[in-house]
């Protein structure tokens, strides 16, 4: 694998893709949002520590971005394959049900070697 100079991580979020309402779905709830907020600026405050000016992370509503739900990787959201949110590492899906803040920054890691 040739050596990477910039690693970019996407966090593909479909709120409610479980269906039916907030109450039997934690996705749709404030603090399902809040938390999942705080996780992607975990994220981003770990991979600037560990590589500075190497990465850069964007969360994407699926709600709000009707191209990237139509995309393939939207797809595997939208389609139910994977729960969300769902993690992409340079176009490659990752991680999917959780954002696990040490996990990316070891496959980031591996990437950029």
């Amino acid at each position: 694998m040739a050596n990477k100079d910039f690693v970019k991580v996407k966090v593909l979020d479909l709120p409610g893709v479980g269906g039916g309402c907030a109450c039997s779905n934690p996705s749709l709830t404030p603090e399902y949002a809040a938390m999942l907020q705080q996780k992607v600026a975990e994220l981003k405050a770990a991979l600037e520590e560990n590589y500075p000016g190497k990465t850069g992370v964007e969360y994407v509503d699926l709600r709000e971005n009707l191209a990237e739900k139509e995309s393939e990787l939207g797809q595997l959201l939208a389609a139910k394959k994977y729960p969300p949110p769902l993690v992409v590492i340079d176009g490659t899906p990752k991680f999917a049900g959780s954002i696990q803040v040490k996990k990316i920054v070891k496959e980031v890691g591996t990437v950029l070697s």
